[in-house]
């Protein structure tokens, strides 16, 4: 049996890019997310160690130069779900 269907399809669709890039982010934003202390026994750098905890966590920063290593992947999650409006006997 067929069928006419309108209505509003929705799928998800996964970007995944590989890329290498430079960012700007600042020890006040690593700290607030992190909650990384302002220095562990006299080393102020010590934030530098807890950049990727914060990226990974939401962190504000700036790209400064971004070079992709690898072609993107797109996926698509799940089946697609529908809203449907009409549905005719064909």
């Amino acid at each position: 049996m067929k069928f006419q269907i309108e209505g509003k399809r929705t799928q998800t669709t996964v970007l995944t890019e590989y890329v290498s890039c430079e960012i700007q982010i600042t020890k006040a934003e690593v700290q607030r997310v992190t909650d990384c202390p302002n220095a562990i026994d006299g080393d102020s750098t010590a934030w530098y160690d807890y950049v990727s905890e914060a990226i990974e966590m939401g962190a504000d920063y700036k790209i400064v130069q971004l070079e992709k290593i690898k072609p993107d992947e797109i996926d698509s999650e799940g089946l697609p779900s529908f809203s449907i409006d009409n549905v005719e006997w064909l």
